[in-house]
């Protein structure tokens, strides 16, 4: 393995040099403002896509690192067909099958850009993402910012469908137009930014600073496969950020899951979503955060995932029942009671597990205003059709 190169903006060493193969500079003397990691496994059904989404980009001075974790698939040979025509291209090989997680650490350690960008080989990015990402308001000091955020698009697809074929409709994401800062930049302790938390934790759909990841040695944990391997990295890097800048236009196009795929993931990692939030609780206490908005936001996320998975497993299975019990543990009930966008059948679920007496009169009405305010925000970012499928939906879990 070879690395002829000093990088002025990332110290940081690969945490495994025994699984790196080879790494390819198809330019080794490229100074990019940009480095895009492309984390690969058997991805060849979308990469080509992926990949010319980002050879399209406007800003030219991009550096586009694909890492291979030995995919047994076509993957490899459309890296390299790629590569073979646009110097831009990093190719970083593993030896073997590490993960996600492994992949990021080794694509990050290997960019020499200011600026860290993901792109997951299922999704796409539209081609002036990351030039109008760069152009921040003018009273920001770019120089000065740690993170650069945005929303994102959501491709929604019918079961069946496979991703990369035909989409059934893409619609913005969830915070989209929610997200309000006093100020920027600003910190997550701001409370006009608490949606970025409560939602999905889309860590593709921004920029990073490599002097930022450097400075708190910030890596994604290394779990086998590809499974929620983000939660952490997405609270590490947000939570210690004290400048980060959000513009509220998307540029990446998220594949999501069909309901099929969505189940089907649930049965077979019934408890992987209470271990990741036990995680992110873990981050937030080792970071001393005390804050009532952070905090709440965290509450929120877990009676999700707990919605998530009793809609699948039911609230009477042993596991799931150890797992919400341990997670509840952990929740102030301070907390769990004025948050108003949890179900009054999950917040009694909380209370009598506790063994905390809990009025529960006021819970429904504050329930369904909270509701009431999500769909009229939802009508008006996706429109009708959409909002009343939503409607429905949540008529039928109730």
């Amino acid at each position: 393995m070879e690395t002829n190169y000093v990088n002025p903006h990332q110290p940081l060493k690969f945490v495994d040099e025994s699984r790196i193969d080879g790494i390819d500079y198809a330019d080794p003397t490229l100074e990019p403002v940009v480095s895009v990691v492309v984390p690969i496994f058997n991805a060849s059904y979308t990469l080509d896509e992926a990949l010319a989404s980002l050879e399209v980009q406007t800003m030219d001075n991009i550096e586009i690192i694909c890492v291979d974790d030995a995919s047994t698939d076509r993957s490899r040979a459309i890296i390299d067909a790629h590569a073979s025509r646009d110097g831009r291209y990093v190719v970083v090989s593993h030896a073997r099958n590490c993960g996600y997680g492994a992949s990021m650490n080794d694509g990050i350690a290997a960019a020499r850009g200011q600026w860290i960008a993901i792109l997951e080989p299922d999704d796409y990015v539209l081609p002036d993402m990351y030039e109008k990402l760069l152009a921040t308001p003018a009273e920001v000091d770019a120089t000065d910012v740690e993170i650069i955020k945005s929303p994102y698009i959501r491709e929604i697809r019918e079961d069946g469908v496979r991703r990369g074929d035909v989409a059934k409709t893409h619609l913005n994401c969830r915070y989209r137009g929610l997200i309000e800062p006093s100020w920027q930049p600003f910190s997550m302790k701001d409370p006009g930014v608490t949606h970025l938390l409560r939602h999905h934790p889309s860590i593709w759909s921004a920029l990073y600073s490599t002097t930022f990841l450097a400075e708190y040695g910030l890596r994604f944990v290394e779990y086998p496969g590809s499974g929620w391997a983000d939660n952490e990295f997405f609270y590490d890097t947000l939570l210690r950020a004290r400048r980060i800048v959000y513009r509220d236009e998307p540029f990446y196009v998220y594949r999501e899951e069909t309901p099929a795929e969505f189940d089907s993931f649930a049965r077979d990692r019934k408890l992987l979503r209470f271990e990741r939030w036990q995680s992110m609780a873990d981050i937030i206490e080792e970071l001393g955060i005390d804050d009532e908005v952070i905090r709440a936001s965290h509450v929120s996320k877990g009676f999700t995932y707990l919605g998530e998975q009793i809609s699948t497993w039911g609230e009477d299975d042993p596991e799931v029942r150890q797992a919400m019990e341990k997670m509840f543990a952990r929740m102030d009930p301070r907390l769990v009671e004025k948050e108003r966008r949890v179900s009054p059948h999950l917040k009694k679920l909380y209370f009598e597990a506790r063994g905390i007496p809990h009025r529960s009169a006021g819970d429904r009405p504050r329930y369904y205003r909270a509701l009431a305010k999500e769909f009229v925000h939802t009508l008006r970012s996706n429109g009708i059709r959409y909002t009343a499928d939503q409607v429905k939906q949540t008529i039928k879990r109730h």
